[in-house]
């Protein structure tokens, strides 16, 4: 009995169903096709790439009834895909889908592997046979039958290696042979006068060409897509190119699916698909995701992905939502209505790229940063005496493709990903504000110049960090009344945590007096301004503090203490 979704499916009309196809899982979306009557229609209408990814996910080995369906020009479109690295032949996949093909049928598998250039044909088959023309007078007279197959009397085909595909090898070329000797002549000649090297480029430069039909522009030229471009003058440049057209297309006009890489998550709550989603139609929405598509193709060859790494696909797929929310985002300022309006007059690709220019600006930001603590930005990817999270999120900021630290953002994550909105961006420039503070806050506080050469080479040396030294000095302060970052003697321990730590219950907890304390010396010593970008930093360093010591009782041993530097006796 049909699910409830497949009963949905089958009602549909034709074009209905390819809609409702869109973004399913590709299991989910093979089983729908099968049992729909107008099955091989329904693959054919897929652009190369749509089937491509529905069939790397379902994998090679069960692609064979979707694969059986394809046109062989949709074929011809998976081994551009998927059997390349960057210049060089991947002949392991060419194996898989052939082992795919073959199950699908000789017949099938002839007309997909007779569609592709033979040039490629002909490397595959170098490796499973030699050709010998049988006028060659150092031909052996009575060849052994289980190696040698004659189709004809110009050319004897020995089989030099066996494996999963040689009786798929031997099936296409008896049905090349009988199904047009012109084409299986001009095979043979291929793999016995053919130059390797020369095969490899004109192959290339044919799969090149069909790639930059379908929009897979060339590596360098690929790499527009992530220029910058000023945030500041992005209308004027808007402006000067003609508007894009997102006129629905006509209501009984055939739309194939777009052509597009492994689907933007319908549950993505970004302002980009809320525009999407409320300010368009169906056949506007294909326009918009036709030319997303187009957009991720290029991020996908700027990086140089594998096409046939799934996983690197979805990311770079991911990437290039991203980066078009954020460009969106910062033109409506987050207003529905109004992302609707600039996603209706924005190319994508310049959308895009404001995205892309908005993080460069933001690594151009960190880089100034960087000068105020005395390193030089193109020699720094990472400021070790910084604390979490400014170090790590320093280090993403100043990434090629800069990146956020999403510990920033409170939901508990510890990893580096991509910017998704504005969010990200003023949370990152709120940390680089804070670390901006720094060398004031210290200097005009405890009198140490953390921009200095000096100050790196003794703590680098040491492995101290920027809190330690802080806290140090405000429990020296605590215990002697002096406000020096000199490393407290370990039989004093103990009176520091009574100093600063009191007991009602357990754990403790940083006494009102202690807090007070440290208020009053911020307020002496630094301007309002210092004072206001370093309030952040001050209190985590005092939540460090008081998680080091609020559990402790008399017993106190130094090598499990980490928020002060302690002077072993």
């Amino acid at each position: 009995m049909p699910s409830r979704d497949q009963s949905e499916f089958l009602n549909l009309p034709f074009q209905a169903k390819l809609e409702f196809l869109y973004g399913l899982p590709a299991r989910q979306k093979r089983d729908l096709i099968l049992s729909a009557p107008e099955a091989e229609r329904l693959v054919q209408s897929f652009s190369p790439e749509t089937l491509f990814y529905t069939l790397k996910e379902i994998g090679s080995a069960d692609a064979s009834d979707l694969l059986s369906l394809a046109l062989p020009e949709q074929v011809k479109s998976l081994f551009d895909l998927d059997c390349w690295n960057k210049d060089r032949p991947n002949f392991r996949r060419m194996r898989e889908w052939i082992e795919s093909l073959a199950e699908a049928g000789r017949k099938r598998m002839a007309d997909g592997l007779m569609e592709l250039d033979m040039e490629i044909v002909a490397l595959l088959l170098r490796s499973y046979i030699k050709v010998h023309r049988l006028e060659d007078p150092s031909l052996s007279a009575d060849p052994p039958s289980n190696r040698y197959v004659q189709f004809d009397e110009h050319y004897l085909i020995e089989f030099i290696r066996n494996d999963e595909i040689t009786s798929a090898i031997g099936d296409f070329l008896e049905e090349a042979f009988e199904r047009e000797y012109k084409y299986f002549a001009g095979l043979m000649e291929e793999v016995y006068w053919g130059v390797e090297a020369e095969l490899e480029e004109q192959a290339y430069q044919f799969r090149r060409a069909r790639l930059s039909d379908r929009g897979f522009p060339d590596y360098f030229e690929a790499q527009d897509v992530f220029a910058y471009l000023n945030p500041r003058d992005f209308m004027t440049i808007r402006d000067r190119y003609e508007k894009p057209s997102r006129a629905d297309l006509l209501g009984d006009q055939e739309v194939v699916p777009p052509d597009a890489a492994p689907a933007i998550a319908d549950g993505d709550n970004s302002l980009l698909n809320a525009a999407l989603t409320a300010g368009f139609a169906a056949e506007g929405k294909r326009q918009l995701r036709s030319e997303m598509a187009m957009v991720s193709n290029q991020v996908l060859v700027a990086r140089a992905v594998d096409f046939g790494d799934l996983d690197a696909v979805r990311e770079a797929i991911a990437t290039t939502h991203h980066y078009l929310n954020l460009g969106l985002e910062n033109l409506a300022g987050g207003d529905l209505p109004n992302a609707i309006e600039h996603l209706r007059d924005t190319h994508l690709k310049h959308l895009f790229r404001l995205g892309v220019s908005l993080t460069i600006d933001l690594r151009k930001r960190t880089e100034h940063t960087i000068e105020l603590l005395g390193l030089k930005p193109q020699y720094t990817r990472q400021v070790f005496h910084l604390d979490t999270p400014y170090r790590e999120a320093i280090g993403g900021f100043l990434a090629r493709f800069p990146r956020f630290y999403s510990a920033l953002d409170g939901t508990g994550a510890v990893a580096m990903r991509d910017f998704r909105t504005m969010r990200d961006l003023h949370l990152s420039y709120a940390i680089l504000d804070q670390v901006d503070a720094m060398p004031t806050l210290f200097r005009s506080l405890l009198d140490v110049d953390i921009a200095s050469a000096a100050f790196r080479a003794e703590v680098a040396a040491r492995e101290v960090r920027l809190s330690q030294i802080l806290l140090t000095a405000l429990g020296r302060h605590a215990l002697d009344g002096r406000l020096v970052a000199e490393p407290i003697e370990s039989s004093r321990l103990f009176a520091l945590r009574s100093a600063i730590v009191v007991r009602n219950g357990k754990p403790g907890r940083l006494s009102e007096s202690f807090r007070a304390s440290v208020g009053q010396l911020i307020r002496e010593h630094l301007d309002d301004a210092t004072r206001l970008a370093s309030a952040d930093f001050v209190n985590s360093c005092l939540n460090v503090l008081e998680e080091d010591f609020a559990e402790l009782g008399k017993e106190i041993d130094p090598r499990f203490l980490r928020s002060v530097l302690i002077r072993r006796m």
